[in-house]
C-alpha cells in the first residue's frame, strides 16, 4: 500500500514531527510505502512558528507567500493522487477549488489535525488573524466534505467534527518514549530547573504565570529555563533562554526537574494535545499545568501533573514540588508510565496502521487513546 502524506510545514514544526514523521518507521515496518511532501518553505514555517517578526506589511507578505506555496503544493499533489492508495493531509488549509478535484478520491483521503480549527484563538484582533481563523474554519468544513475520515488528537476536536457531519477518529498526539531516557527527578545537589519548551508563537502563555514565577524565584534558589524562544517574554525575571534544536531537544527536556505548561482555558486551547507535558513525562519530569478539561483528560489527575486554576495554585504547586524530592520522583514515574501506555508511538502506531488499511470500509472503527 502506497501512502502519501502532505504536511504544511518542515520538521522544525512540532506538529509535523509528532503527528507524522515519528510514525514513519513503524508504518514502513508494517509494509506501508510512505512518501512525505511539504507544502511550505522553511521561511514560511519560521513565520508560522513566530520566529520571524516585523511590521504588518512584512507579516502580510509572509502570509501571502505561504498561501501561494500551499496552492502550488496542492495542485501538484492532486496530479499524484492516482499513484497512491491513501493520502493523509496533516493540517493543510484546503482552498475552495480543491473540493472538485479531491471528491473523486474521497475513499483514499484522510485529514489530520491537532488544534481547534473550528474555533478562534483568544486575542485575535488583527485583520490577518481574523482572516486566518476564518480560513481554517472553512478548510475544516471542506476536509469533512472531501475526506473519508478526519483524525484528530482529542475528543473536543472530534466532537466538533461530528457536529459538522464528519466521521472522526481520535488518535492522540504521542511521543517516541524510546528517545527519552527515564531520569528520576529526585536530585539532592545542584539547582532545580523549572523548564518550558515551545515556540515563540506559544511563549505568550508564560505571561499568565509571571507573578507566581516572580514569587517562586524570590523564595527559592532555582533556575527558570526557556527553550525555543529568542528572548524572554517575562520582563525582568532572571531567565535562562536557549534556542531550540532538533538534535538537542531531548537533552534539554531531560535537564528539567519540573515542566511548566501554562495556558488560558479557551475553546482554542481545549483543542490542544498537551504535547509539552507528554514530552516532560516521557523523560520522567512532573508537570505543573493550567487546568483545562482536555489537559485533565490527557494527563489524568494525580498521574504526573499538578493542575492550577489560579495564581495561588501555581505558587502552591511549584513550592510543593520544589520542596518535596520524593513527590517529584513519584509524579515523574507516573507520568512516564501514562505516556508509555497511552501516548507513545508504540501504543498508537498500530492504530494508524489499522486505520490506513481499513479506510475503504463502510464504517471505520473508532480508536481512542484516552482512558
Amino acid at each position: 500500500m502506497k501512502v502519501l502524506f502532505l504536511v504544511q510545514h518542515t520538521e522544525v514544526s512540532p506538529g509535523t514531527r509528532y503527528r507524522v514523521l515519528q510514525y514513519l518507521p513503524a508504518l514502513e515496518a508494517a509494509g506501508l510505502l510512505c512518501t512525505v511532501r511539504v507544502a511550505q518553505s522553511e521561511g514560511s514555517t519560521d513565520a508560522a512558528l513566530g520566529h520571524l517578526s516585523g511590521a504588518r506589511h512584512v507579516r502580510t507578505l509572509h502570509w501571502a507567500r505561504s498561501w501561494s506555496e500551499t496552492h502550488a503544493s496542492l495542485a501538484r499533489l492532486i496530479s499524484l493522487l492516482p499513484r497512491f492508495d491513501r493520502c493523509v493531509f496533516y493540517r493543510i488549509p484546503l482552498p475552495a477549488w480543491t473540493t472538485t478535484w479531491l471528491r473523486p478520491y474521497r475513499n483514499r483521503l484522510m485529514y489530520d489535525f491537532d488544534d481547534a480549527l473550528d474555533a478562534h484563538e483568544a486575542g485575535e484582533t488583527r485583520i490577518m488573524d481574523r482572516l486566518r481563523g476564518r480560513l481554517w474554519r472553512h478548510s475544516l468544513a471542506r476536509a469533512i466534505a472531501c475526506c473519508r475520515v478526519i483524525v484528530t488528537s482529542n475528543h473536543r476536536n472530534a466532537a466538533a467534527v461530528a457536529a459538522a457531519g464528519g466521521e472522526a477518529v481520535v488518535i492522540p498526539t504521542s511521543v517516541d518514549v524510546d528517545r527519552y531516557a527515564f531520569t528520576p527527578r529526585r536530585q539532592t545537589t545542584g539547582r532545580l530547573v523549572l523548564g518550558w519548551i515551545g515556540t515563540p508563537s506559544t511563549a505568550g502563555y508564560l505571561a499568565l504565570i509571571e507573578e507566581p514565577l516572580r514569587r517562586i524565584l524570590r523564595r527559592y534558589d532555582v533556575e527558570l529555563r526557556l527553550v525555543g524562544v529568542d528572548r524572554s517574554p517575562l520582563g525582568d525575571l532572571r531567565v535562562t533562554v536557549r534556542p531550540w534544536r532538533l538534535e538537542t531537544e531531548v537533552d534539554e527536556i531531560a535537564a528539567f526537574d519540573i515542566g511548566l505548561m501554562p495556558m488560558p482555558d479557551t475553546a482554542w486551547t481545549r483543542g490542544k494535545a498537551a504535547l509539552k507535558a507528554l514530552q516532560y513525562g516521557a523523560s520522567g519530569a512532573p508537570t505543573v499545568a493550567s487546568w483545562t478539561e482536555t489537559n485533565e483528560q490527557i494527563l489524568g489527575r494525580d498521574l504526573g501533573a499538578l493542575f492550577c486554576r489560579s495564581a495561588a495554585d501555581w505558587d502552591r504547586a511549584l513550592g510543593q514540588l520544589i520542596e518535596d524530592q520524593t513527590l517529584r520522583e513519584q509524579l515523574g514515574r507516573r507520568a512516564r508510565d501514562r505516556v508509555a501506555a497511552l501516548y507513545s508511538v508504540e501504543a498508537n502506531a498500530p492504530k494508524w496502521i489499522a486505520l490506513l488499511r481499513d479506510l475503504g470500509q463502510a464504517k471505520v472503527r473508532e480508536t481512542d487513546g484516552e482512558r
